[in-house]
C-alpha cells in the first residue's frame, strides 16, 4: 500500500500541483483548505499518514498553529512547511521549501523526511 502524504494549502493551484507530483511518485494524498478541515482528516481516516505538508500562511488556522495541533497527536506524523511569504527559523527552517519549488526539490524534501535514516555500519 503506498504511502500517505496529507497536503493542507488554501490555493487550489497549489494543492493540485502537490497531488499531482506526489501521485506521481506513487504517494497516496489527502488534501485539504486549510488546518481545521486537515486535523480532522487526521482524526478520521482510516489510513496512516506518513508526512503532512502544509503552508505558513492561511485563513483561519495557518500552519503554525496547525502543527502544534499536530504534535499533540499520539504518533504525529513529520511536518514539511512551504511557503511564498515566511521563511522560518532554527528547526523550522530545515524542513521547509520556500514557494516556488520544483517537483524534484518537493520529492527530495519528502524523501528526506519520510526515509527511514540508516545507522552507521547499517
Amino acid at each position: 500500500m503506498p504511502r500517505t502524504i496529507l497536503v493542507v494549502d488554501d490555493e487550489e493551484i497549489a494543492r493540485r500541483f502537490l497531488e499531482r507530483a506526489l501521485t506521481q511518485e506513487g504517494y497516496h494524498v489527502l488534501l485539504a483548505n486549510n488546518g481545521e478541515e486537515a486535523l480532522e482528516l487526521l482524526r478520521t481516516t482510516r489510513r496512516k499518514v506518513a508526512l503532512v505538508v502544509t503552508d505558513l500562511v492561511m485563513p483561519g488556522m495557518g500552519g503554525h498553529a496547525f502543527a502544534v495541533e499536530v504534535g499533540q497527536l499520539s504518533s504525529p506524523p513529520p511536518v514539511l512547511y512551504i511557503s511564498a511569504y515566511e521563511s522560518p527559523q532554527g528547526e523550522m527552517a530545515k524542513r521547509f521549501l520556500q514557494k516556488p519549488f520544483s517537483v524534484e526539490e518537493l520529492i527530495a524534501a519528502v524523501h528526506a523526511l519520510i526515509t527511514p535514516k540508516q545507522g552507521v555500519g547499517s
